[in-house]
């Protein structure tokens, strides 16, 4: 008998419970395997144990920003690679150009988009 196919690991790093709660149901349903991470600390520890196959990552953290984040998972063995997609509330224009100056492949305004609409910029991202 064959091994069932492992499911695609999302990291979400996001400190608001309600999205976070949500995002995770959707992501799950989908057919994903979500690991959460409510801090940049926790989020890269756990990139380093989980090596997800992409990241949502959210810009307002209580301990660091997103981008601050970023950088460190950049500097990580395999995050020179990782697929990132900001995931945030905040909307000005230097924001964006600096998540794709750092390598975001996407910037996703959170109230811009439903949650079918995040699941599908996964589901493009990873098959890109």
């Amino acid at each position: 008998m064959a091994e069932p196919e492992a499911k695609i690991k999302i990291l979400l790093i996001e400190d608001d419970i309600f999205m976070s709660d949500l995002l995770t149901q959707a992501l799950t349903r989908a057919g994903y395997e979500v690991v959460g991470a409510k801090s940049g600390a926790d989020g890269l520890k756990i990139f380093q144990e989980v090596q997800p196959r992409i990241i949502l990552l959210d810009l307002l953290l209580p301990d660091e920003s997103g981008f601050d984040t970023l950088r460190k998972i950049r500097r990580c063995e395999d995050g020179a690679d990782a697929k990132i997609i900001i995931l945030s509330n905040l909307s000005r224009e230097q924001n964006i150009e600096e998540a794709r100056r750092l390598g975001a492949v996407d910037y996703l305004v959170k109230v811009n988009f439903s949650l079918d609409e995040i699941i599908e910029k996964v589901r493009s991202v990873l098959r890109g």
